[in-house]
Parts: structure tokens; C-alpha cells; sequence
């Protein structure tokens, strides 16, 4: 009985772990959002940052945002297309960008009448 015991604490001790590490994976970081979901194409191998400013509309009295900014994007990228992804809360994607040519290590793309409150994660395309 304690042998079971103790490889039950040691399952569970290595499973934490394991799961402690997943959650620190992801290429997507933003210190305004929550959580991020991210495919990195060969291009760029270390992902990309991600930010989005917000503004007010006085018409529904809510704020929506207005663009979505990343930086450190690879050189290696620039001639492909880029575009974004923001999901609500259930992990549903609410709203994508155009897909734009990458054109350097930063960019600024419009986003079209979505919630800022409403953005839960993000994901970022990269390809042809």
C-alpha cells in the first residue's frame, strides 16, 4: 500500500510539472491579453508580440478595438502575409484581420468593430 502511495505522489509530483512547463509554451505575448494561441511559421521561429489599442464609440457606448500592433516579427518573413485572429472567452475567433503583406519587423493592422472587452486570446498567421 505505500509503494502505491508514494508512485501515486510521484505520478502526480511529474504530471504538475509537465503541465506547469505546456503553460509557459506560446509565441504571442501582450501584457494586455490573457491567454495566447500561435502558429509560427518557419519564417519566424520565435513568434511575434502582439498589441491592440482601443477606442471609444460613442454611438454604443463601448470600446472596440481599432488595430492590432506586433513587433519582432523575423525579417524572414517580410513578402508574406499576416494575419490575426482575436477570440472571445469560449476560444471562438470573433474577428480576423486582412490578410497584409509583412513589410518589416513591425506592423500595424485594422481591426473592423470588435469588443475590447471581449478579447480573451489572439492568434497570429504567418504564410503565403
Amino acid at each position: 500500500m505505500k509503494r502505491t502511495l508514494m508512485a501515486v505522489i510521484a505520478g502526480l509530483a511529474i504530471s504538475g510539472g509537465v503541465f506547469a512547463s505546456a503553460a509557459s509554451l506560446g509565441g504571442v505575448s501582450s501584457t494586455n491579453l490573457g491567454s495566447s494561441a500561435t502558429v509560427v511559421a518557419s519564417c519566424d521561429t520565435d513568434g511575434v508580440n502582439l498589441d491592440y489599442s482601443t477606442a471609444y464609440d460613442a454611438a454604443t457606448g463601448e470600446y472596440h478595438v481599432n488595430e492590432v500592433k506586433l513587433d519582432g516579427i523575423a525579417n524572414t518573413c517580410k513578402g508574406q502575409a499576416i494575419e490575426v485572429s482575436l477570440k472571445n472567452a469560449d476560444g471562438k475567433v470573433s474577428t480576423t484581420t486582412a490578410r497584409t503583406p509583412v513589410t518589416g519587423t513591425s506592423q500595424t493592422i485594422k481591426v473592423e468593430h470588435f469588443k475590447g472587452e471581449s478579447v480573451d486570446s489572439s492568434a497570429v498567421l504567418i504564410g503565403n
